[in-house]
């Protein structure tokens, strides 16, 4: 087979790098993607079962939005008695309760059956940004005392949970990506 014209010129000494991540110089190639050393260190004892390990947080991660979904509904109904503030704050739990079962419903069945990488990736996306509101909702409620005291810090401290949950379950699924998805 004769060899593809390129009407690029080089000099002599010019190196071409452009597939530099994929080919090691030996005629090899590698899955050229990049590792980052502190996860790859942090997972190093999950590397040998990549896919059980995921699962696992996510399971995890499930039993602690189930959980939340419970108590998010207890607290929108408490909140919801006191006729003296506004509903802002119970609307967001009742938000977060749904937004936490569907997550929880539909991660699992991305885990399970629908490992593309567009959906691995939009899962992971969804991960983070709930994630981010699980910290939002815990400073709103830690620090209000409308409805029942001790009902909001329990709500707060198990949404601060879920943000600590939800990060590392999201930097495992990264880490382990290549592992989940289906090609």
């Amino acid at each position: 087979m004769a060899p593809v014209e390129d009407d690029t010129t080089y000099a002599e000494d010019t190196v071409d790098d452009t597939y530099a991540s994929t080919y090691n110089g030996n005629s090899t190639v590698t899955s050229g993607k990049k590792e980052n050393p502190i996860l790859k260190r942090l997972f190093a004892t999950c590397e040998h079962d990549a896919l059980g390990s995921v699962h696992r947080a996510w399971a995890v991660t499930v039993i602690f939005m189930v959980l939340f979904f419970i108590v998010a509904i207890i607290e929108a109904n408490q909140i919801g008695e006191d006729y003296e503030v506004s509903n802002a704050l119970c609307i967001a739990a009742y938000w977060s309760a749904f937004l936490h079962l569907i997550f929880a419903i539909l991660g699992t069945f991305v885990l399970k059956r629908f490992s593309t990488a567009f959906a691995v990736g939009c899962f992971l996306g969804c991960s983070v940004v709930i994630s981010q509101q699980n910290l939002f909702m815990f400073l709103a409620f830690i620090k209000y005392q409308h409805g029942s005291v001790f009902g909001n810090v329990i709500f707060a401290d198990l949404a601060f949970a879920l943000c600590g949950l939800l990060t590392f379950f999201s930097l495992i699924l990264g880490h382990f990506r290549h592992y989940i998805i289906v090609k």
